[in-house]
């Protein structure tokens, strides 16, 4: 056997091996309507929260309205900024009418998982309920609203 032959390759060491969970940690958040995706990849955009970070942790970030959601990944973590990679973004723009019941005066949107479907006044844009859970009752509350306030 030549010199070369008897080389071995390389072995992982078992330290470098482990769960994701160990490794690292997966972080979900839901961002405010109208944030820009050039805002979230802002380091200032995290000061509040970047001392939770560690470098490579990975982040998912879900504008509420459900145009898009952003995979993001911690490359520097500072006391009040962070860095991070879009790893892969995701947008259901073309897809957002099938979200949205209106009728001539109202109508519903889905707002996120914090405001949930809300039923929302054309007129003047106002939120006139939220926190439905599902489409099906906002839209029966709205219908109700409209009938009692034509009859009043």
């Amino acid at each position: 056997m030549s010199e070369e032959t008897k080389k071995s390759a390389r072995i992982l060491n078992p330290q470098r091996f482990g769960l994701a969970e160990a490794m690292r940690q997966d972080w979900v958040v839901n961002a405010d309507e109208g944030t820009t995706v050039q805002e979230i990849l802002d380091p200032a955009y995290w000061a509040h929260i970047a001392s939770q970070f560690q470098v490579f942790d990975h982040v998912e970030v879900r504008l509420e309205t459900g145009e898009w959601i952003l995979d993001l990944i911690v490359l520097d973590v500072g006391r009040n900024y962070a860095r991070v990679y879009v790893a892969a973004k995701h947008d259901f723009a073309e897809i957002s009418n099938e979200k949205t019941s209106s009728a001539i005066t109202h109508k519903v949107e889905w707002k996120g998982p914090q405001r949930k479907h809300v039923v929302i006044r054309l007129a003047d844009s106002a939120a006139l309920m939220e926190g439905f859970s599902n489409k099906t009752d906002a839209i029966a509350w709205m219908e109700n609203h409209i009938k009692v306030a034509s009859t009043t």
